[in-house]
């Protein structure tokens, strides 16, 4: 059962009277029937869930969420247990093949885990030297666009692009008054066509050719894409540029003690089947699916 999917699905009448736990003085956050859910609780779910919530403005929405699917997956799971879901025979094989998973997940990961100083800023600095390439960020570009869509008519899309270049061209032109009158793309149309800083990876492939020829206040010839006509101008250009160590060394920080960790794994399954080979009955394997 999906419980995210029935907390998008459901409407939980939260109480309107709210307490402090006698016991440990947690404050309640939010309630379903007889089930509550405190402070506490929901914090350790906001970690295990990867989210910030210091300074973090944003993580309301998804703390909700976050209590509203675990009360949910509670009252269920009183149900189930009610019903004695976990006594039929299936159901207690689903529940030890589980078991057995998480013990094998957490004692791999002790295992397999990196020493706590690795890597070294040496070895870090090294491997930036040596990989560089991966770290090299592409150019960017602060555009403004003027989208006409081909609609059932791409002819005239086509002649009122160019319409709009000549205009946009003209002497004191406004292109922003233009693209806010005339883009069929509301988002950037109500900021006067401007689309913000784009990575090159991110542009529209037809519309990258254009912009690397264009200088800033320039506005390229209308460019054609699957679905209509473009008007470019480019505001600002960044050249692709080698990320400095400082900013890269946290993601190479992680990159690093993964793939130790994955090395450290291969090597202790190495070694245990070097102890004790696995062999295998091919005969009576293959008289299985006969």
């Amino acid at each position: 059962m999906n419980i995210k999917r029935i907390g998008c699905i459901v409407c939980l009448a939260i109480g309107s009277q709210w307490a402090y736990a006698a016991d440990s003085g947690d404050e309640i956050i939010a309630k379903m029937g007889a089930f509550e859910l405190k402070r506490g609780e929901v914090k350790k779910l906001a970690e295990a869930q990867g989210i910030a919530l210091k300074g973090n403005k944003q993580a309301a929405l998804a703390l909700e969420q976050l209590a509203r699917a675990e009360l949910l997956r509670r009252a269920v799971l009183a149900e189930a247990k009610k019903a004695q879901w976990e006594k039929k025979p299936e159901v207690q094989q689903q529940i030890e093949r589980a078991k057995d998973q998480v013990l094998v997940a957490s004692y791999m990961n002790h295992t397999a885990r990196p020493p706590a100083n690795y890597p070294a800023e040496q070895e870090l600095k090294q491997a930036y030297e040596a990989n560089k390439a991966m770290f090299i960020a592409p150019a960017q570009y602060r555009v403004a666009q003027i989208y006409l869509a081909n609609d059932k008519d791409a002819a005239k899309a086509e002649r009122q692009a160019e319409e709009l270049t000549r205009r946009a061209r003209e002497k004191g032109a406004d292109f922003a008054e233009l693209a806010r009158k005339h883009s069929a793309h509301p988002e950037s149309a109500a900021n006067g066509g401007d689309m913000g800083w784009l990575a090159e990876d991110q542009l529209l492939p037809e519309l990258r050719p254009a912009l690397r020829n264009l200088l800033a206040g320039e506005i390229a010839k209308p460019v054609k894409s699957a679905n209509g006509w473009h008007v470019l101008k480019l505001a600002e250009r960044k050249e692709s540029a080698l990320r400095p160590f400082a900013e890269v060394k946290d993601s190479l920080t992680h990159l690093m003690r993964l793939r130790l960790a994955e090395q450290n794994e291969r090597e202790y399954m190495n070694k245990l089947v070097a102890q004790s080979p696995v062999s295998v009955n091919e005969i009576a394997l293959a008289n299985m699916i006969e």
